[in-house]
């Protein structure tokens, strides 16, 4: 297994690769246009309802950015506003919203944003109402010839078929694609420190943000000075300035400059965490030689056939390895919460190694000081199934230089950058 993973994986607790093959390179995103992704839901819009369902398609925008100014044209409530999933931004992707109590009698766009009516329901989209989502994604800036980057290319697809799919690991992206800071937030405030964790959010650094940003940030970790931050900070950077908005008039009030953000905003920097410390067991899963599709003693299988979960213990194990070998059942790990129950055997050592080795005690996340960011953790598969088709051209953005690239569906939870990292082998720029 490589162990030249990448800081910006290390960052988020991603240690290792599932492939020994030797990765591509190349770069990703180098248009939005090269980052395409299509939701993928059941048809069930009918004539008549309480909400509006709508198809919104974006170019280079933020989901949330989206929504805010799809709510200042129709004059409605963000808050009446849901989708079932985030999209990246630096991509061009399709999925769909509802509007409570709204008609939108036609298509409606502003700037690289375009809103399509697709019917009404009688419920609400809620967080997770989808099948999944199509990936199109292109690497270019690859060496050829040719001929050896397809076998490249099917060597670790190889690997990864045989091995049934790749590690689930959670994206960059659940941690801040340029900033991956969510997760130390989210550690602030399970570890009860809000000074910290809204600090953290403002002050710390990191090398890709523009050059007006990291000024800013640099003079208000040194100085505290939030009127002055005010005037330094950029504009674009609304969640920034409104905690300042917040400490300048009330000085030391942490907590109330958490409240100037979201609810949904200060959940995700403690869901984050806990998905940090999935990625590190599931790391550590590997780095141990564990298979991901071969229950080992400790290990919980949740099985299609009856929709539940067993732990693996000698009694059971080829009964159920006989499952996962069919198809039938998929192995999970904890993401952690306060009502986590860890694993026995090898697998729950795994756990608790983790725990140990970051500090966490699962009680914490509680979080007594804002108990409605308590999150109780959930389990998640640790394997992610991916039928990958691929074509390799000339890149007509660099003289001399090939693009691959690459077609996939995954179920809702998957992140493409898993797919694309075990490819790449180096930092997914």
């Amino acid at each position: 297994m490589s162990s030249a993973v990448p800081e910006s994986d290390l960052i988020v607790g991603i240690t290792a690769y599932l492939t020994t093959s030797p990765g591509v390179g190349g770069r990703i995103r180098q248009r939005a246009e090269d980052f395409l992704v299509d939701e993928v839901w059941q048809a069930s819009a009918a004539s008549e309802g309480r909400y509006q369902l709508i198809k919104l398609t974006k170019t280079d925008t933020e989901t949330h950015h989206a929504v805010r100014e799809l709510s200042r044209r129709l004059q409605v409530s963000q808050r009446r506003i849901s989708w079932a999933g985030t999209k990246d931004k630096r991509a061009v992707t399709t999925q769909r919203m509802s509007i409570d109590s709204l008609h939108l009698s036609g298509p409606l766009r502003f700037g690289t944003v375009v809103v399509e009516p697709i019917g009404r329901s009688d419920r609400p989209i809620n967080l997770g109402d989808l099948d999944g989502n199509d990936f199109e994604v292109t690497i270019r800036a690859l060496k050829g010839p040719q001929i050896d980057l397809e076998s490249a290319i099917g060597r670790l697809f190889e690997e990864i078929h045989v091995a049934h799919g790749l590690p689930n690991f959670f994206g960059v992206q659940r941690f801040g694609s340029i900033r991956p800071v969510n997760h130390l937030v989210g550690r602030a405030l399970v570890e009860g420190d809000a000074e910290r964790a809204v600090m953290t959010y403002v002050g710390k650094l990191y090398p890709d943000e523009p050059e007006d940003a990291k000024r800013a940030r640099q003079s208000v970790a040194e100085t505290h000075d939030f009127k002055d931050a005010l005037k330094r900070m950029p504009i674009r950077l609304r969640y920034e300035r409104a905690m300042f908005n917040h400490l300048a008039k009330h000085p030391n009030d942490f907590c109330g400059a958490l409240d100037a953000l979201s609810v949904n905003l200060q959940r995700l920097f403690v869901h984050a965490f806990q998905s940090y410390l999935f990625n590190k067991m599931l790391s550590r899963r590997l780095e141990r030689g564990f298979s991901l599709t071969v229950g080992f003693d400790g290990d919980r299988v949740r099985t299609s056939d009856l929709q539940r979960v067993r732990t693996v213990v000698p009694k059971n194990m080829q009964a159920l390895n006989e499952s996962l070998a069919t198809g039938k059942g998929t192995i999970q790990m904890p993401v952690p919460g306060y009502d986590t129950e860890l694993s026995d055997g090898v697998v729950g050592q795994i756990e608790r190694e983790v725990l140990a080795s970051e500090g966490v005690d699962l009680d914490e996340f509680r979080i007594e000081c804002c108990p409605r960011l308590a999150s109780k953790g959930v389990m998640r598969d640790v394997l992610l199934p991916a039928n990958v088709r691929f074509d390799v051209a000339a890149d007509e953005l660099e003289e001399d230089h090939l693009k691959a690239t690459f077609k996939f569906f995954l179920p809702k939870g998957g992140y493409a950058t898993t797919v694309l990292r075990e490819i790449m082998k180096t930092r997914l720029t």
